[in-house]
């Protein structure tokens, strides 16, 4: 395939924008519990500096930079001339990692018990469901619920690669190059999963396999197609941008090549909208698409619509504590139930991890946003339950901006990212959070009669009241809390391939070498063994706090290969596979190359590279020790 192909987009120029997004001051009344006493958030980290419950140096926040451009879509197929991106000089890599000593921080029979159940997983994928969406473990059937391209190859084939599984690969590999990813006969396409997995999978397996750090023996017109197809399938999702403000539509009818609105009601009045996590979490994987292609409107277009939601108007309660619903006509925030849990997530997650990707002015802004929204954390939603002054969780908000005293278990990402802001930043504080908020999660699987983790919960605060007065009077969930600080709340009992906990411990381990981490993973291994595994393979488990799980249900997700199991062997494997200062991970756990580097780290960056995307040259690391 020629190197023009990499570049053709369904878009054609790029003007100046007209939009200049106004930054206001909360208004309304103030929330309750505003007053409620916090104390110190206390952890085992140890770092020169003591604990805190606030942040110094935290710039004041506003950008401008984002939405300095606009972009008109057209159907001509004439492409845009592309512009490179070549690093130049990069920075020296950043120091995240622990310091493991030469042959320690592994467990090769641990790590080769975390391959089995990949190997044992994919058998019965590939039994039942090859080629399909996702394998139904108990029926012995599929799912085409994500449009038909086979999502449990290509999100998965990058765990595969990094266990050294070129059988496997290799089946990926051939059966990836062949998807038409310009069609469906499913439905319109829900943009956001189908970035993180589809092109988020396809981006990190070209990274791993051109990083020459893991096997290369494969077909490299295949290997070669992983970009392509990534440029393929991005270049029908951009048609999800081509909205009044750029703020990503939920869905793309890939047959007209429109934007398709979700909506959101407030009062009478009903809105197009997009929630904040959908919206937000384009950034790592579409700068990255940016930099291998050379073609800088990958990262114009998500940058437009960025650019409001890192301007919040109105203002959220707490500063960078966005909600979950924005305005797609007009950019206006539509709700104020912040936090870190579904639906704003991952939003918050990316304005981190695109700066430790690559350091611009951009995304130095976004780096600043994501302070501001750690240090209302500690200052506001960062809680301690009734009698447990030692026990953190961290709240969510619900829509008028109250706190709720409730968590999901998607919110138990933030102790890894916390603890990744840590180190990127040199903020010591910060790993207080992180290993304090990883150990609440922790608190939520280790007190369950399987082991596993619920999907949502709820404490009573420091007055021994609970934002929900039904659960004031729930004599149950009263005498849960009081033996473990939180109940979990009714019909939200599940587990459901959720891999939030485990990579907090993940990053924990990396980061601080604290034994302890590795063996809450091995622990939940070991509860995923005993609970979820059935014949076929994996499944939900429908309790988490009844023998066994009570009963399974019949689903695996395609991210139980792309985060759960990878997250895992990872803990497991030696510490220099997937080496936090060399990846950073999309939110589907796709690792990406963050560009840094003494000696030109990333040798397929930029338009001028077809020879490094064409063969298989291997990449030398060297690493700046602080």
């Amino acid at each position: 395939m020629s190197l023009k192909a990499f570049f053709v987009l369904p878009l054609l120029r790029v003007a100046t924008a007209l939009y200049s997004p106004a930054i206001t001051t909360y208004q309304g009344p103030a929330p309750s519990h505003l007053t409620e006493t916090r104390g110190l958030i206390r952890a085992s980290y140890a770092h020169p500096n003591q604990a805190t419950t606030s942040l110094t140096g935290i710039p004041s926040y506003t950008t401008t930079s984002a939405s300095s451009h606009s972009i008109a879509y057209t159907n001509s197929t004439s492409p845009p001339a592309p512009t490179a991106t070549g690093n130049g000089t990069l920075p020296a890599c950043k120091k995240v990692q622990y310091d493991f000593p030469a042959g320690q921080g592994g467990n090769a029979t641990r790590a080769a018990a975390v391959v089995e159940a990949y190997q044992y997983a994919w058998n019965g994928y590939k039994e039942y469901a090859f080629g399909k969406d996702e394998l139904l473990p108990l029926s012995k059937s599929y799912t085409q619920d994500w449009y038909g391209w086979g999502v449990t190859i290509v999100d998965g084939i990058d765990t595969a690669i990094v266990m050294n599984l070129t059988d496997i690969v290799e089946e990926q590999l051939a059966y990836i190059q062949t998807i038409d990813f310009t069609t469906t006969k499913y439905g319109t396409v829900e943009i956001f999963d189908t970035s993180i997995r589809y092109i988020g999978g396809l981006l990190s397996s070209h990274d791993l396999l051109r990083s020459g750090l893991f096997p290369n023996s494969y077909n490299q017109d295949q290997v070669n197609a992983l970009l392509a197809q990534a440029v393929t399938l991005a270049n029908k999702v951009a048609y999800g941008f081509d909205t009044p403000t750029g703020i990503a539509s939920t869905n793309v009818n890939f047959t007209s090549n429109t934007p398709v609105q979700g909506t959101y009601t407030v009062g009478n009045v009903t809105y197009n909208s997009t929630n904040t996590a959908s919206a937000g979490t384009f950034l790592l994987d579409w700068l990255r698409l940016t930099d291998l292609t050379g073609n800088t409107t990958y990262q114009q277009l998500v940058e437009r619509g960025e650019s409001y939601l890192v301007n919040p108007n109105p203002a959220p309660v707490y500063p960078g504590l966005v909600g979950t619903q924005f305005d797609v006509d007009t950019g206006r925030l539509l709700s104020f139930d912040g936090g870190w849990h579904s639906g704003v997530d991952s939003f918050l997650e990316y304005t981190l991890k695109s700066y430790y990707y690559k350091q611009t002015s951009t995304t130095t802004e976004y780096k600043d946003f994501w302070l501001q929204a750690v240090q209302s954390t500690i200052e506001y939603i960062a809680l301690h339950p009734y009698n447990f002054p030692d026990l953190t969780f961290i709240s969510e908000l619900d829509v008028n901006g109250t706190i709720t005293e409730t968590m999901d278990d998607y919110s138990c990402f933030a102790g890894g990212n916390f603890l990744l802001g840590c180190k990127a930043l040199d903020m010591p504080e910060l790993c207080d959070l992180g290993i304090a908020a990883a150990d609440g999660c922790h608190q939520t699987y280790n007190t369950t009669l399987t082991g596993l983790g619920p999907l949502y919960w709820g404490w009573y605060n420091s007055s021994n009241e609970q934002y929900d007065p039904t659960e004031d009077n729930d004599a149950a969930a009263r005498k849960f809390a009081a033996e473990y600080g939180y109940f979990i709340e009714y019909q939200d009992e599940t587990w459901a391939d959720f891999p939030e906990s485990i990579e907090s411990w993940f990053y924990a381990y990396r980061i601080t070498g604290d034994q302890r981490w590795a063996d809450y993973v091995w622990e939940v291994f070991l509860a995923i063994n005993e609970t979820a595994r059935n014949d076929v393979a994996f499944t939900h488990v429908n309790n988490v706090n009844m023998p066994f799980g009570g009963s399974q249900a019949d689903a695996l997700d395609s991210f139980f290969f792309a985060e759960v199991l990878k997250y895992i062997y990872l803990t497991f494997a030696d510490p220099n596979v997937v080496n936090l200062d060399q990846f950073v991970f999309n939110t589907e756990s796709h690792p990406l190359l963050v560009q840094c580097g003494d000696g030109n780290i990333d040798n397929s960056a930029g338009a001028g590279t077809a020879s490094a995307m064409a063969g298989s040259a291997r990449r030398r690391f060297e690493h700046a020790a602080e």
